[in-house]
Parts: C-alpha cells; sequence; structure tokens
C-alpha cells in the first residue's frame, strides 16, 4: 500500500497522460480539417469575381445601383411578401443601400428587369416537376429571374439559400447575420432546383427558435419563437394519456391502465377493445380544432410500465415486440384518417418493429436512438451501440415508407462542457436516406448559450437540407466569418479537440462525465492548449462583438478546467472566478438539462466540489510525511528497546 502512494498521488496531481483507447472499426467516413480550409474564403476573393463584368452576364447591381424590382403577384399571401422583403431587404445590404430592389405589385410593375417571387403571369410555364416537399426553383437569365416553390412557405427557403449560395450570405446565429460588401454583382446565367434531403427538419435548440433565425436555416419543424412547438403537429409525443385520460376513465375503467408502486397509472392497456373508439373519437376531435395540422402522435408515455396483463403478454410472445400491441392501434387510426399522417414512437420497449407488421403508408414511425454515442456513425456499426442503431433503422425501414429520427447531439448532463461531435452526423444521415427516413429532429438543449450552440445548430441545419455539405469548408467559413482575427484560433481549438477525440477516446455518451475523458481530448495536456487558444483568439481582436462571441467558447473551456485531473486547487478556483464571471453575465440557466439552476450551481454545487477538492489535496500533502515520520518513530522505538533490526546485506553475501 504504501509502495503505491507516490504513483497514486502524482497521477492525481499530474493527470493520466493520453492512450490510444479508441475501439476497431470505423467511426465516420471523414474527419475535421478546418484549418486547411480556411483560405478557402475570402470576401476580397469573392467581391472580385462578382465584379467581373460580361456580355452574357445578369448585371444584377452595379457601384450600389441596380435595375432590377421584385415583383409578387396581386393579392398574394403574407409568406409571399416576407420572402420578397426579405431579398429586398439583404440585396439592399449586399449593396450598401437602402432605396434599391422596391417590392412591386404585378399590377404595379411597368417593364424592366424584374425578379419575381411567387407564381406571376411573369412566371407562367415555368416547369416545377423536379421540386418536392419545400424545395425551389431558381431560374435567372439576362433580364429576368424568378423563385418559384410549390408553397408560399417554401419561397423563403427559395431567397435564403440564393443569398447563401450564390451571394455569399452566412446566416451563423440568431443575433448575427455575415452580409458581405458587394456593391456590384454581376452573375452567370442559371437554372437551379434545390430539394431538401429530409421532408421534415428540426434542430431543437433554443437559439434556433428565435429572431427568425429557423427560416434562415431553412429548418421547416418549428413554429415561430417556440421552442417547445413543432411546425405541422397536433399532436407531439408521449400521448397516450391526451387520448385516454387517467382523469376522466381512472375510476370507471381502472383496466384501461397500468400502475406504479405507488398506484399511479403509467401507461395503457392496448390489448382492451374498448379503448381504441376512445382513441379515434378524442382524435377526431383534436383534428377538428386544427385542421390545418398534418402529423398527428399517438404514443406510450415516457417510462417502462408497460403492461403485463394476459393478452398484451401474448402479443409480445407472438411479435417479439410491444410494439405489437400499439402498431394495429396506429394502422387502424392512419386507414380512418387517410389525409393526415399519424405517428407514434418507438422507443423504449416499443422501439423493436413487431413481427408480421408493416405500417401503413401514412404512418410515421418516430426511432428514438437514445441509447447510442455520438463518436461511432451508426452507419458503420462499429460498436454495439452504433450496430443496435443502424438494425433498428434498417428494420424499421424494411416495414415503414416514412420514418423519423429522434437523435440526441450533445453532453444532456454537461450542458457546457465542449463535445466535439461535428462530423459523425453525415454518416447518419446516409443510413437514413437509405432506409426510408424523411423526417429528423436533432435535440439540442432548451437552455441558451450551452456549448457551441450555434455553430452545432448551424452545420446540423445545412446538412439536413444537403448531406453532401462539407463540413470542414462550411466550418472554415463559419468561423472565418464569425471570429475575424480569431478564426485561425478557433479553427485550430476545433480540429485539436476532433482530433484527439477520435485518436483517443472510445466513445462520446450523452451523459458523459468530464473524468471519462481524462485520457482523451479532456486530458490536462489538452485543455491547457484550448485555455491557451481561446485566450490568444480574444487577444487578437478589439471588437466587442466578436469578444462576446469568444467568451462563449472561454465558458466551455473553463468548465473543462474547473473539472480536469488532478488537485490543483488554485487553478480550479481561478477558473471558476471568471467562469462565474462570465456565467452571470451571459444570465446563464443551466449547466445541466435536469436539476439545480445556474445560481445554486455557481453558489453551492461547484464551491462543494472545489472543498472536497481541497481536502484531497490536504491529505495528500499530510499522509506522506506521517507515513515517513511513524517509519522513523518506530525505527527509533526498536532501537532504544534493543531490538534487532534486519540489516542490509553485503554485495556478494
Amino acid at each position: 500500500m504504501h509502495a503505491k502512494f507516490p504513483a497514486l498521488l502524482l497521477s492525481a496531481l499530474v493527470g493520466l497522460s493520453p492512450v490510444n483507447a479508441a475501439a476497431a472499426g470505423q467511426m465516420s467516413s471523414d474527419t475535421l480539417h478546418i484549418q486547411q480550409m480556411l483560405s478557402s474564403y475570402s470576401e476580397e476573393s469573392l467581391r472580385a469575381q462578382l465584379s467581373e463584368a460580361g456580355e452574357e452576364k445578369i448585371e444584377l447591381a452595379r457601384d450600389g445601383e441596380s435595375a432590377f424590382q421584385i415583383v409578387v403577384a396581386d393579392g398574394c399571401g403574407e409568406e409571399t411578401l416576407f420572402a420578397a422583403g426579405e431579398l429586398s431587404k439583404y440585396l439592399n445590404q449586399l449593396l450598401g443601400s437602402s432605396d434599391q430592389f422596391p417590392v412591386l405589385s404585378e399590377s404595379a410593375y411597368d417593364g424592366g428587369a424584374v425578379i419575381t417571387v411567387g407564381q406571376t403571369a411573369l412566371s407562367q410555364g415555368m416547369d416545377l416537376s423536379e421540386v418536392r416537399d419545400d424545395g425551389y426553383l431558381i431560374d435567372a437569365q439576362k433580364e429576368q429571374i424568378h423563385f418559384l416553390a410549390l408553397t408560399e412557405e417554401a419561397l423563403s427557403n427559395a431567397v435564403y439559400g440564393f443569398l447563401e449560395d450564390t451571394l455569399g450570405c452566412m446566416f451563423v446565429r440568431e443575433d448575427y447575420d455575415y452580409v458581405p460588401s458587394l456593391p456590384t454583382i454581376f452573375l452567370e446565367p442559371f437554372h437551379t432546383v434545390s430539394n431538401p434531403d429530409f421532408a421534415w427538419r428540426k434542430v431543437y435548440q433554443y437559439e434556433v427558435a428565435q429572431n427568425g433565425w429557423y427560416r434562415k436555416l431553412r429548418n421547416n419543424g418549428v413554429e415561430a419563437g417556440a421552442i417547445e412547438k413543432h411546425a405541422g403537429w397536433g399532436t407531439w409525443c408521449h400521448t397516450s394519456f391526451t387520448f385516454v385520460s387517467p382523469d376522466e376513465y381512472g375510476e370507471s375503467h381502472p383496466e384501461f391502465f397500468t400502475y406504479n408502486e405507488a398506484g399511479e397509472p403509467q401507461q395503457l392497456c392496448l390489448s382492451q377493445e374498448a379503448i381504441y373508439p376512445i382513441i379515434e373519437a378524442k382524435m377526431a376531435e383534436l383534428m377538428a380544432e386544427q385542421p390545418e395540422k398534418t402529423y398527428w402522435d399517438f404514443s406510450l408515455n415516457d417510462n417502462m410500465n408497460y403492461c403485463t396483463c394476459e393478452k398484451c403478454q401474448k402479443v409480445l410472445e407472438e411479435t417479439g415486440s410491444m410494439m405489437g400491441t400499439m402498431l394495429p392501434i396506429i394502422n387502424r387510426l392512419a386507414r380512418r384518417f387517410p389525409d393526415k399522417i399519424i405517428s407514434t414512437l418507438a422507443y423504449f420497449y416499443n422501439e423493436q418493429p413487431p413481427k408480421g407488421m408493416t405500417c401503413e403508408p401514412n404512418v410515421n414511425i418516430v426511432l428514438a436512438p437514445i441509447s447510442t454515442g455520438q463518436l461511432y456513425s451508426y452507419r458503420y456499426g462499429a460498436t454495439e451501440a452504433a450496430a443496435k442503431a443502424k438494425a433498428l433503422v434498417e428494420s424499421w425501414g424494411a416495414v415503414s415508407s416514412s420514418l423519423m429520427i429522434w437523435d440526441y447531439v450533445i453532453n444532456f448532463k454537461h450542458l457546457l462542457l465542449p463535445y466535439p461531435n461535428y462530423d459523425v452526423q453525415a454518416d447518419n444521415h446516409v443510413l437514413y436516406l437509405e432506409n426510408n427516413v424523411r423526417a429528423v429532429f436533432h435535440q439540442g438543449s432548451r437552455e441558451h448559450d450551452n456549448e457551441m450552440a450555434r455553430l452545432r445548430s448551424y452545420i446540423l441545419s445545412r446538412q439536413l437540407w444537403d448531406n453532401d455539405t462539407d463540413v470542414s469548408a462550411v466550418l472554415a467559413k463559419y468561423v472565418t466569418v464569425t471570429y475575424g482575427d480569431a478564426a485561425p484560433y478557433v479553427a485550430e481549438y476545433l480540429d485539436t479537440m476532433n482530433r484527439e477525440l477520435k485518436e483517443h477516446a472510445e466513445n462520446l455518451d450523452l451523459y458523459d462525465a468530464p473524468e471519462s475523458h481524462s485520457r482523451d481530448y479532456l486530458s490536462r495536456a489538452n485543455i491547457r492548449q484550448y485555455e491557451e487558444l481561446i485566450n490568444s483568439a480574444i487577444a487578437a481582436v478589439d471588437d466587442s462583438r466578436i469578444i462576446g462571441y469568444l467568451e462563449e467558447i472561454k465558458l466551455n473551456v473553463l468548465y473543462a478546467v474547473m473539472y480536469e485531473p488532478g488537485l490543483n486547487y488554485l487553478r480550479k478556483q481561478n477558473a471558476f472566478e471568471q467562469f462565474s464571471a462570465l456565467a452571470e453575465a451571459q444570465e446563464l440557466k443551466r449547466h445541466t438539462e435536469v436539476g439545480i439552476e445556474m445560481p445554486e450551481f455557481l453558489a453551492e454545487e461547484y464551491p462543494a466540489y472545489l472543498q472536497s477538492v481541497a481536502l484531497k489535496l490536504s491529505a495528500a500533502c499530510i499522509v506522506p510525511p506521517l507515513v515517513v515520520g511513524l517509519g522513523v518513530g518506530g525505527f527509533l522505538l526498536a532501537k532504544k528497546k534493543g531490538l534487532r533490526l534486519p540489516r542490509r546485506k553485503k554485495k556478494g553475501s
């Protein structure tokens, strides 16, 4: 025991060195190389490129002025007017003007260069047969540019897509748009159709729902300003008691419910024949109240207390899944309401497809692979968890023509801890697209300012529209236009974390403690490098806006320092003091998804952790001298009593 103590103490104080712990098998098809791509975008080169005139080119603007007018149909809807207004606003910002690109009704237009938004007489005859879902068509010729979509709501996708893909804008945050200075714009004529890879797209993150950012990200699963609401959905998830309420039926039909040990209703017994008419009637009632909604969910509650009655157990034995009691009801509802999409969760005890059953065409299965990580893509199935997720996606894809994936993309236990998972989703999306996945819900945090929330939301949104997006190239432009002169440091920070994770970690789970990565990307040496990089980044700029953005990253680094390996009390205390000031300035609400709020964390939880570090440090400093003292004391006592002590043998004896 005593012989091991110095080594244990050294490990605690210095930290464990990284080892290559990554399991065999492919993680993803690519890794980040943002630093290499930093030079791929510059505003100067874009400005020079778009300033080149040509006889066949479209002269959209010259020296801050334009001959183009924006035209909409007489009596068009609010969504068309919104899209036209956004196009006018951003084109003016590009030019550094405020009075170009007026928006006119068709009856007020009297000729000249024109941009039409939505269906007008000028755009009649344009072929929209290749456009699907909320995709769009843009046809740009010498004197006419047309923005068209199948619905008015989709026209804003065309506008934002044009501004980003053609004119170099980037909607990087809910509170900041990057708009380059382009007083002169010449474009080659083009005709393009852009369709989303996934028909329904939502990144669940606080910032996405703010200031209309979700529209610029082309998320169509968000309702304006409401992170908890979901566009197009009448009922969302865990809804069984919405349809059969214990308050209404608990006394008259106790057999409808399962109960926990406290006697509280938990789930429905779906083998009860009398329960279906109640569900159908309630759904009809709710649909009548919101006829515009397309998706209607009926699904299990968020617990594992499924029914174990004789009938339900028989279905479980026959089909291999408790979904065998749910899917027949979902299919009946789908047949009853053929113009709606009936949805249910494949989750917990319902996650396996039932043997011998298939889904009606208008049934949507929401698969939530919660027992997975963010290091190994499901596409390759190189770990047990990834292989399970892959098998679930493929097996449901074989029996359903419409799947939705409910994925989890952050550390829910430590919302502020660095979490480098930026390159795994592209491969996951490939697996989805090969297996009838039509909708994706990436769950981040309901709290604001969790770790790299905007960057993660941006890249996920780009991939949901076009999964062939070059992640490193897009992130290189993102950090360039967001962080200015600090971009090289931020790029190195992101690349280093990603590399250290992929080379040395075993996994990246949804509830990882900081110490679980003390041998890989959150080793003490790596955290010191992150600290140096973010401090250098802040020192490289004098723009208060950008410094504020960098301080969001510094919060993450400080949080990592606060929990890094070792007993360096003063270092942790100093990091905590800086963290506290930044957290209060940014009005952070939580550091974890469920549990205490930030004021209690700052006042009680972390100070208690610091105290425990101090006690361990005191013990580490006191015990070794005590052991030595006891040894010396024993020697002197033995000598005083005349005891014979063992002698060291001479060499050769």
